[in-house]
């Protein structure tokens, strides 16, 4: 009996931690642009992934709270990263600001924006659909190994790719027209031979 009272405590112990566990969502490039190598995870609370979307502001330049919603935000290119924790009250750097105009689609993906900025780096991302493009990425510690030095005339972006729930089905790869074109190709010669086999 002593041992059920034991589980049951640790049991119950517990319940906080879950409570707080929420909902990843992670980037998936799809092409191979700049900014190279970027990582991007959200997490998100339940109750916020059901409502269906999130629009999002804090700043933190004073001593507020962050709204609900968010629970944590990871961003790193190589050599540096942004975190962002609601646990922890905000930006590692505490300055910064994040905007977020999200939906969450029931199919596991993100589309809207993404703007943040810890005072050294910041990114800003929006979707056609549930395709996210890189529009701008800087950063106090340049960016080299992203693609994007500071000599880089113009913005650093057109990365693109998907935001994507955990365990979420990305779509297939979608053929390029030129890959297409030569698959058809192969096609029709394949049956030519044939029809010269046949005769």
């Amino acid at each position: 009996m002593k041992i059920l009272s034991y589980l049951a405590a640790v049991a119950l112990s517990l319940l906080p931690l879950c409570s707080q566990a929420g909902v990843i969502y992670q980037w998936q490039a799809t092409n191979d642009e700049t900014p190279y190598g970027i990582t991007l995870e959200l997490e998100f609370d339940e109750a916020t992934v059901q409502a269906g979307s999130l629009n999002y502001y804090f700043e933190h330049f004073n001593d507020e709270l962050p709204p609900a919603g968010l629970l944590n935000l990871r961003y790193t290119f190589p050599g540096y990263g942004v975190q962002w924790s609601l646990q922890d009250g905000g930006f590692e750097s505490k300055l910064g600001y994040i905007d977020l105009q999200l939906s969450f689609g029931a199919d596991g993906f993100l589309s809207g924006s993404i703007y943040l900025n810890d005072s050294e780096s910041h990114l800003y991302m929006e979707s056609v659909g549930r395709t996210f493009t890189v529009i701008d990425a800087n950063s106090d510690f340049e960016m080299t190994e992203a693609g994007c030095p500071w000599s880089r005339p113009e913005p650093c972006g057109g990365a693109a790719g998907y935001i994507a729930r955990e365990g979420a089905e990305l779509p297939a790869e979608v053929p390029e027209p030129a890959t297409l074109a030569l698959f058809g190709a192969g096609l029709l010669a394949a049956a030519g031979l044939r029809r010269k086999a046949l005769a």
